[in-house]
């Protein structure tokens, strides 16, 4: 009877011993996720906003804002009021000012959803043109909104009108 008890205390110390190392080598450091950004990434403050209006009796609104990205990558942001669910509108930038009535088309920009009012696909439309964006001042041309082949909203930017909002 001696020897099962013995047998019992050592089995016993055993798996004691056995659990104790288990539970003490299996802790973890629970690191905090690192949701900073690099040093200037993710913003981009430098951009000029243009107003974008009614045409013939559309209550269609907004503005049209240009981002500098890098020297070579310019964002374009939409955001239109009043527009109609389930409807798709084309939005381009035209040559010239409006007063002009061009109707050449110098960059499609993407559709606009009727149901956010803003470009369909992505947030921004992207410009790969080196210095698009440090030229748009003097940029001769006009941003126009259709629906089918109807203008609904435009307004004039670079040389032909003044920024509504910029940061340098």
């Amino acid at each position: 009877m001696k020897r099962y008890t013995n047998l019992s205390f050592s089995l016993l110390a055993g798996i004691l011993i056995a659990l104790i190392g288990l539970t003490t080598a299996c802790e973890q450091t629970n690191y905090e996720p690192l949701s900073n950004a690099a040093p200037g990434g993710g913003t981009v403050s430098v951009y000029k906003a243009y107003s974008l209006t009614g045409v013939s009796g559309s209550a269609v609104y907004g503005r049209v804002v240009f981002y500098k990205y890098s020297s070579s990558v310019t964002l374009v942001q939409m955001g239109l009021y009043n527009t109609a669910s389930g409807t798709s509108y084309a939005s381009s930038i035209y040559q010239g000012a409006l007063t002009a009535s061009s109707t050449t088309a110098l960059k499609p920009l993407d559709a606009v959803s009727g149901a956010t009012g803003a470009f369909a696909t992505n947030k921004y439309y992207t410009i790969s043109e080196a210095g698009f964006f440090d030229k748009l001042s003097t940029y001769n041309a006009n941003v126009k909104i259709m629906a089918g082949s109807a203008v609904i909203a435009s307004g004039n930017i670079g040389a032909n009108a003044t920024p509504v909002a910029q940061a340098q």
